[in-house]
């Protein structure tokens, strides 16, 4: 059976794939193809850090390159016709851009790879998916980390509380702020 012959039927025709670094492709290809993308285009963002006035990037033109060219390549390979482009865009500013560029092309859904930040770090600082959830008027995938074998299926219209618990399970939160309760009372 060709992966042709496996793709789901069209639920999605158009999807944008965002993608923040290469170990993300392919569970974030294995989702547009399970969704039954009939094309695809991948969008990296150079993510800028504005420190003092000036931008600077973290990471190369060529390394975010590299990326989109790995993903399309994914993407091809599971039968689904796609391209890929790199935006620059603020630390700060990624979900809008993620958003805006659904909206720009018309995408039919948002698949997100998984968070780099752990779980600690979502909690207090807040998640770039996490915003596109609350701000995108499209349906949106998350992808879950490679460690897991899990895809968290979650749509814009979520109550955030419900989202919000997905980072940080209710019981892991207490043993966190536990933690840091202890750990400031000494």
């Amino acid at each position: 059976m060709t992966s042709f012959e496996n793709r789901t039927p069209a639920a999605f025709d158009r999807v944008l794939v965002a993608i923040s670094d290469a170990s993300q492709v392919e569970r974030a290809a294995e989702l547009a193809r399970q969704a039954g993308a009939g094309e695809a285009s991948v969008l990296h963002l150079n993510l800028r850090e504005n420190i003092g006035g000036r931008r600077f990037p973290l990471e190369t033109d060529s390394a975010a390159a590299g990326i989109v060219e790995a993903a399309v390549l994914e993407l091809r390979m599971a039968g689904i016709n796609a391209s890929g482009q790199v935006r620059h865009a603020l630390v700060d500013r990624a979900a809008e851009a993620i958003v805006d560029a659904a909206a720009e092309w018309n995408a039919d859904l948002i698949v997100l790879g998984s968070s780099r930040r752990g779980k600690l770090a979502s909690r207090l600082f807040g998640s770039t998916a996490l915003r596109v959830l609350q701000s995108a008027d499209r349906p949106v995938l998350v992808a879950s980390s490679a460690r897991t074998d899990r895809v968290r299926r979650a749509h814009a219209a979520m109550p955030v509380t419900s989202t919000d618990r997905d980072i940080v399970p209710d019981h892991r939160a207490r043993q966190l702020s536990d933690s840091v309760s202890a750990t400031r009372s000494r």
